[in-house]
């Protein structure tokens, strides 16, 4: 089963296609034609069966026919007293019985004229009076009458009984009704009568239903007494036949061949057999079934072209895709041609271009903001060169001022040293904010020696914080920028408020740095210039807020409130982070 479904999982999507279609299609298919093919022939047998039976039952209407005449003209023979008086009396004279011919002859030749199907009328009598006439009348000997039909009439006790299928003189074959005569008082016969029918006539009213069938009339022994082969008659039909009768089946095997058997009993016993072989049956049927199976082939034939066709459509496009996905993993982003479609697949290309060209774009952006950020590193790297310089000159210069006992020069050039040695930071650009915080001071007590009293500094700082990172050099820009810009000639005393408080944005935890000065302030354009790329006066500014988004992304950057004549607020917006060592 695992090798099926690996199987499975590694054909392509037409051969899945296929083998799916297959199955859903060939399966029914083959079920269907089984389906109705066996209720087909279940049905046509019925139907074969019915109308055997149907045409049986005619059959049997019409052998009745025929009987019931030959009973008819037994009844009348057997109830003519005058013939009985005739067949009865004793004749002494040679021409007594002349008469007796006479009457005999007119009423047997008028019977025969009015059923013309009656191959003969004999009378058999014990009366020795009454010679033969050599066409009607017979005396009752084993020549004349066989012995077992003799005691078989004897024991009907007038009742009509038919002997088996005898040849006459001319070869032609007969079956007689007999009848024992006697006198209606006594149980004692005077005579017999025997109604010879041709097997021929019998055989013409089976032989017209005998279509794609054999036909057979057996009397009550189940003994052949009319069929196409002559050899058959007298025979057992299960002797001659096969099937014995008294076993209810419909289907029986023949010679190895599988017929249908459908037989009507005649209220006297006798019986109507029909056999048909299936197979000619099932002919039609199976010429129908063949014509199915053409028909659901030319459609199975037919769909699997449209299924290879469309296959071939779907599996096209979905390469054309994989096609474009494996040119996106090389790096190239050129865009599929528009799909008209608007099924699924269109939509898949239609998102996928939409994908490739945002992807195009983010790459484009992290590239150049990547550069950007390479070359800040690579202007901070070389800037420091300077700053580490100048440390060391200005150490210098510090032991020089106070070997020479000047403490104003040795603070001042502290201070700057302090301040280069803090934003050196040993080439990182990330320290914490106690430490932005220190260079910051160092920076205003370098310019409170520059300007004396003409500003003063306010601190408002969450200490809490203090132990948090942030990018270098982010305050000294601002404040710089409100000494040089804030005090004019005639201002009183510049004052600087610098808070750092914890704060939320864009939902997660911030750390705000605010430069707040009451001096001469700007107007908008003023403030918008200074964050512009063309901007060149507030390049340091400019600088911070491009830091600062290159570092947090687009959500973090400088922010400035300020009016002319109302002075100025710098909101510096920051996440809130732990120092992390080496950065």
């Amino acid at each position: 089963m695992n090798t099926l479904k690996r199987l499975f999982k590694n054909l392509s999507l037409l051969q899945k296609l296929l083998l799916m279609f297959l199955t859903v299609t060939i399966t029914p298919l083959l079920f269907i034609t089984v389906f109705f093919y066996d209720r087909t022939e279940q049905r046509l047998l019925e139907l074969t069966y019915e109308n055997m039976s149907s045409s049986n039952q005619q059959i049997n209407s019409n052998v009745n026919a025929q009987l019931d005449g030959l009973r008819q003209i037994s009844s009348l023979i057997y109830t003519d007293e005058t013939l009985q008086t005739y067949l009865t009396q004793t004749y002494t004279s040679d021409y007594s019985f002349v008469e007796a011919y006479r009457y005999i002859d007119g009423l047997l030749y008028s019977l025969l004229t009015a059923n013309n199907n009656i191959a003969s009328i004999n009378l058999y009598v014990h009366n020795k009076t009454l010679p033969e006439d050599g066409l009607f009348l017979k005396h009752i000997t084993p020549e004349n009458l066989p012995i077992e039909y003799l005691i078989q009439l004897q024991q009907t006790y007038g009742n009509n009984i038919f002997s088996n299928v005898i040849q006459d003189k001319t070869g032609k074959n007969v079956i007689y009704l007999g009848r024992i005569l006697n006198f209606n008082t006594q149980n004692q016969h005077y005579g017999m009568a025997t109604i010879g029918l041709y097997e021929e006539l019998l055989y013409r009213l089976i032989e017209k239903e005998e279509q794609n069938k054999s036909v057979y009339l057996l009397n009550e022994k189940n003994q052949i007494i009319s069929a196409a082969d002559k050899s058959l008659l007298n025979l057992p039909f299960s002797e001659a036949i096969g099937p014995d009768l008294s076993i209810n089946q419909e289907v029986v095997t023949i010679n190895g061949h599988r017929h249908l058997l459908v037989y009507n009993t005649m209220y006297h016993g006798w019986k109507t057999v029909s056999l048909t072989p299936i197979d000619e049956i099932m002919r039609s049927s199976r010429k129908t079934a063949m014509q199915i199976v053409v028909i659901a082939l030319f459609s199975l034939v037919l769909s699997l072209l449209m299924i290879i066709v469309m296959a071939n459509y779907f599996s096209r496009r979905l390469r054309k895709l994989n096609r474009q996905a494996s040119k996106v993993e090389q790096g190239n982003f050129t865009l599929l041609p528009d799909d008209s479609s608007r099924d699924e697949i269109g939509q898949l290309g239609t998102a996928f271009n939409k994908m490739s060209a945002r992807l195009k774009e983010l790459i484009d952006t992290l590239y150049v903001k990547e550069i950007a950020k390479r070359d800040a590193e690579l202007y901070a790297l070389q800037s420091q060169i300077n700053p580490h310089f100048l440390y060391n000159t200005l150490s210098g210069i510090s032991s020089l001022a106070i070997q020479n006992s000047d403490l104003e020069v040795s603070k001042l050039v502290n201070h700057l040293a302090r301040f280069y040695q803090t934003s050196l930071n040993m080439g990182h650009q990330y320290i914490t904010l106690e430490k932005e915080l220190a260079l910051t001071k160092h920076y205003l007590a370098i310019q409170h020696m520059r300007f004396e009293d003409s500003f003063m500094e306010h601190w408002e700082i969450d200490e809490s914080l203090l132990s948090y990172e942030t990018l270098k050099l982010l305050l000294q820009p601002f404040v710089e920028n409100a000494i040089n810009h804030a005090i004019d000639d005639d201002h009183h005393c510049l004052k600087i408020a610098i808070r750092v408080y914890p704060s939320v944005h864009v939902g997660v935890p911030a750390l705000v740095l605010e430069v707040e000065d009451d001096g001469c302030g700007m107007s908008s354009d003023q403030v918008a210039a200074l964050l512009s790329s063309e901007s060149k006066a507030g390049y340091g500014i400019k600088n911070v807020h491009e830091r600062v988004q290159l570092a947090y992304g687009k959500d973090y950057g400088v922010t400035i409130h300020s009016q002319v004549g109302c002075g100025t607020k710098i909101m510096i917006m920051l996440p809130l982070q732990q120092q992390l060592n080496n950065r």
